[in-house]
Formats: structure tokens, C-alpha cells, sequence
């Protein structure tokens, strides 16, 4: 190759240039070339400067080295080189080529343009070249000179999905929707059996408001292609913004049976539908549908137990509900609302060993959760391990953040502390309480109840005790809370009047109650009456 190069160089008669200077220039061209190959740039970069000492106008050492100074990430350098290139021999092709992609690589369009102008002009028939103009067009956003060369492009190439796209892309641009109609329902002529091309267009008809036209073509989609994965969908959206939900409905049971539609957006739509409908009067049911759907068609997956979970549990069936979350859990150990479902559960069933085993278990996964902690601070008050519930709840009351959450937690630990010995934090924990919740009517009897036993800050048990009573006037525990600090204070004819009210108040006997009443009554002086409640009392 080298002789043949070097030969070639020595029959061109360049003026004002020596045959010696000219074979200098071929013999470090060749060697240039063979360095490229080699990808040695820095030799080739080398052997092309030297070429161009002993011809200073050879216009294809500059092209060569343009293509090497990038390379070497000279970049200013190798513009600078095909800009000479493509001036010394503008009727080159490739020279004129590298020199619009450097202007496009430097954002220069309008210069990138005039390249693809004049070379288009130059080889009509060039379709790259005509795509490469076009797509400068589409960049600088010069639409109707797009519009105007994709027409020539589809003339010369015949119609293409990707020449009528990008033709739709800058029909939406533009927003003239009859082009992009006559545009698609060409696309669907050439293409009949292509159901993406009928979704578009249908798409198209939604956005202005032509539904009749849009569903027709969502039932041809279904006749040539029934499973196709996105129909069921567009279905969905067409009928639920003309407020048929039940056919809306229909259609995402559909899609969940779809074969073709992947898994995730199943979710998706699933999740999407019960967080918009979520007040409707037949949610439960439809529930009921897409949990069952998703159990047969994914049964190893914890989806379709987890909607049945859901449902269960607002119809209060909590031992299917507790059993679909043991399901979920099986496929999803880690899933945390099927850990919510299961301790709910067990709670509200009242199987106290699985409560605390489960609430123990979901803070392995989910060591910053409030719920959890509450749970397993139960379970364990339950079994009276009050100290380990403490325990529970101290720590989960540090991950809680809304306040009447908070409350909740110190509210039982304030009774946790009472029962413990531990005065000082039970009311710690209730002040907590109340600086937040004044109001709170059980915080405000225990409290003023626990103060009255100890026999201390009687007037603040007193004004606690009747604040409970005013919220809840006719429960017989704040009644008889009342009537005990009353009566710690001395102040007994009050205390038989609200002890009288607590005993009406009763919807069963009960052995405190009386003897509270009993003592009242004899500081009153009605022994016999006392003596009456006391052997009630001593029944019980």
C-alpha cells in the first residue's frame, strides 16, 4: 500500500512543490497511516505533522490529523484541522462530513446546517445525509424545514414508522392534531396488523375530546389482538372518565388476567384504583375481585394476599385476615404491611403468645417503627412483664412522631410505671400526656386516682379528677376517681354524692366501688347503709 501511495504522490505535478518534498510527504504519510491502524496516536500525530512540513497545503494529512488530535483530546487542534481540510478541497465529501460533525459536537447548528444544505444539494440521493439535515432541523426546532425534507426522505425511502413518527413528534409540537391523524391513519394503513399505531391515534381522538372515534378503535385493537398488553388499560381510562366504573372495573380485572401485561404495572394500576376510589360504596367487593385475580394468576407472589388481608380486615374477619398475611409473609418476609395486617390481627383476636412472638419478629425487619413496639409493649403488659414492656415502649416512643401517638405510649407508660412503684416517671409520663392533650380523660383520672392513694397534691388530683368527670359525666370510674380524692381531702358530703352517682352509674357490681361507698357512708354518719355496702362488698 505504501508504494502504491507513494507512487500516485509522484505523478500529481503540484506546483511550486519539489519531488523530493512531495516523496518526503508521501513516505511520512504512509507511515502515518500505518501508525492509525496500529492505533499508536501519538506516532501517527508524528508522522502527519511531518508530512505536512514538506507540503503545507495537503489537505488530507490535515484530515487525518484532525481525526487524531481528538483522539489525543486536542480537540481545538483538530477543528482547526478539518476547517483547513475542508477549505483546501471544498468539493471533498468526507472532509465536508467530519467538519459538520465537529460543529455539531461544538453546538455550531446553523454552520452544521449550511454543511448538510450544501451536501444534500450536492447527492440528493444520499439518504443519510438527507436524515442527518433532518435531524439538525428537528434539534434547532425548524419544524416546517423538517416537515418539508422527511416528506423528500419518505418519497425517496417510502413510508416508514420512523419517518411518520418523527413527523407525529413535530406535528405535537406544533399542536395541529389533523396532521397527526392523517399521519397515523396512514401509519395504520400500511401497518393493519400493528396495534400501537390504533392506541396513538385513539390517544389522539381522547386529547380532543373524540371519544366515540377513540373507543372504536379500542375495540378493533381487542378483535386483532385481544391480548394485547395495553388495551384493557386504555379501556380503563376511556370508561372511567365517562363514569362507568363498573366497566372501568372490569377492564383491570381484565388486565390482571392479561398474559401480556407485565406484573409491575398491574401493581400499579391496582394501586392506582384503590387509592382514587377508595370511598367507593363497592371497594370491598372490588377487592375481593382483584385480590382473587391476582391469586391466580401469580399465586407464589404475597400481591393477591395482601389485597385479601386488606379486605378481610375491613370487614372485621380476622382470622382469614391474619391468615392471608402469614401467606404474604411466606413469599415476602419482609413486607411490612402484611406485619401490620398480622399483629392487628393477633390483637384483636386476643392471641396474646402469637402477638408478642410476631411484634418481637417485625422488629427485626422494622426496627424504627412505632406500631411494632406498641404491639410488643402490650403483649408483654399482658403477660405482666412490665418491665420489658417498659421497655418496648420507651424505645418505640422515640420513633413516634405525631403527637397523639406519642400520647398513647405515655399514657401506658405511665400506668406500667404506677405498677411497677416507679411514682415519679408514672407521673413524668402522664404530665407528658396532658402538656399535650389537656383533655385527655383517662390520663386525667389514673393520674388524679394515683395521687389520691399516695395522699398527695390533693387539690391537683381534685382538679383532674373533675375535668375527667366533665368530659365523661356518666362514667362510673372517673365518678368514683372523683369521689375518692373528695373524700382523701376531707370533704366527705361531696364525696357521698358523687360515690352515689358512681354506684347508679355501674352496669355490674363491683367490690371497690362499695367499699369506697361503705367508707364514705361512715364518715357521714349512716353506719347502717354502710354496713349494707361493705357485706356487698365482702359478697363480691
Amino acid at each position: 500500500m505504501k508504494k502504491v501511495i507513494v507512487i500516485a504522490l509522484l505523478l500529481v505535478s503540484i506546483a511550486g512543490v519539489a519531488q523530493e518534498d512531495i516523496r518526503k510527504n508521501a513516505t511520512y504519510f504512509s507511515k502515518g497511516l500505518e501508525c492509525k491502524y496500529q492505533e499508536d496516536v501519538l506516532g501517527a500525530i508524528k508522522n502527519f505533522e511531518e508530512a505536512l512540513k514538506f507540503m503545507p497545503n495537503d489537505a488530507a494529512s490535515m484530515f487525518e490529523l484532525s481525526e487524531q488530535y481528538v483522539k489525543a483530546g486536542r480537540m481545538e487542534a483538530g477543528f482547526e484541522m478539518i476547517q483547513q481540510a475542508a477549505r483546501l478541497d471544498p468539493e471533498n465529501k468526507w472532509y465536508q462530513l467530519r467538519l459538520a460533525m465537529f460543529y455539531r459536537t461544538l453546538e455550531q447548528f446553523d454552520d452544521y446546517i449550511e454543511v448538510f444544505e450544501r451536501l444534500t444539494s450536492k447527492y440528493p440521493g444520499d439518504v443519510e445525509m438527507l436524515s442527518n439535515l433532518i435531524e439538525a432541523y428537528l434539534i434547532t426546532e425548524n419544524y416546517d424545514k423538517a416537515i418539508e425534507k422527511l416528506d423528500i426522505l419518505e418519497q425517496q425511502a417510502g413510508v416508514s414508522a420512523l419517518v411518520s413518527e418523527q413527523k407525529l413528534e413535530i406535528y405535537k409540537h406544533q399542536g395541529n392534531t389533523k396532521k397527526m391523524i392523517s399521519e397515523l391513519e396512514k401509519l395504520i394503513a400500511d401497518n393493519p396488523e400493528n396495534t400501537r399505531y390504533y392506541s396513538m391515534l385513539a390517544k389522539v381522538y381522547m386529547e380532543n375530546k373524540k371519544e366515540k372515534e377513540a373507543v372504536k378503535l379500542y375495540h378493533q385493537i381487542k378483535e386483532i389482538d385481544p391480548s394485547d398488553a395495553y388495551i384493557n388499560i386504555s379501556l380503563l381510562e376511556y370508561y372511567e372518565k365517562k363514569k362507568d366504573y363498573d366497566k372501568a372495573f372490569d377492564e383491570l380485572i381484565e388486565a390482571i388476567n392479561n398474559k401480556n401485561l407485565d406484573y409491575n404495572t398491574k401493581a400499579n394500576i391496582y394501586e392506582y384504583w384503590f387509592n382514587k376510589h377508595q370511598d367507593a360504596k363497592d371497594i370491598d367487593q372490588q377487592a375481593w375481585r382483584a385480590g382473587n385475580a391476582f391469586l391466580e394468576n401469580y399465586p407464589d407472589n404475597k400481591m393477591g394476599y395482601l389485597i385479601l388481608a386488606s379486605y378481610h380486615i375491613n370487614k372485621q374477619e380476622y382470622q382469614p385476615c391474619r391468615e392471608m398475611a402469614q401467606k404474604a409473609l411466606k413469599y415476602d418476609r419482609s413486607n411490612f404491611a402484611a406485619w401490620q395486617y398480622l399483629v392487628m390481627c393477633d390483637g384483636a383476636l386476643r392471641a396474646n403468645d402469637s402477638l408478642k412472638k410476631h411484634a418481637v419478629e417485625a422488629l427485626l425487619f422494622y426496627p424504627t417503627q412505632p406500631i411494632f413496639y406498641w404491639y410488643a409493649g402490650v403483649s408483654h403488659a399482658l403477660d405482666r412483664q412490665d418491665a420489658e414492656a417498659v421497655g418496648y415502649f420507651e424505645k418505640g416512643r422515640k420513633f413516634v412522631t405525631d403527637k397523639s401517638a406519642l400520647a398513647d405510649f405515655d399514657s401506658y407508660l405511665g400506668d406500667l410505671y404506677h405498677s411497677m412503684g416507679e411514682m415519679e416517671k408514672a407521673f413524668q409520663a402522664y404530665e407528658r400526656v396532658l402538656n399535650f392533650d389537656p383533655d385527655n380523660a383517662l390520663v386525667l383520672n389514673n393520674y388524679a386516682y394515683y395521687l389520691s392513694l399516695r395522699k398527695e397534691n390533693l387539690d391537683k388530683a381534685k382538679a383532674m379528677a373533675l375535668h375527667a368527670v366533665e368530659l365523661d359525666p356518666n362514667n362510673a370510674i372517673y365518678l368514683d376517681t372523683y369521689a375518692w380524692v373528695l373524700y382523701q381531702k376531707g370533704e366527705y358530703q361531696a364525696a357521698e354524692a358523687q360515690m352515689e352517682k358512681a354506684v347508679k352509674a355501674l352496669k355490674s357490681p363491683d367490690k371497690t366501688y362499695y367499699q369506697h361507698y361503705a367508707d364514705i357512708l361512715d364518715k357521714v354518719n349512716k353506719p347502717e347503709k354502710a354496713s349494707e355496702y361493705r357485706n356487698k362488698a365482702n359478697a363480691l
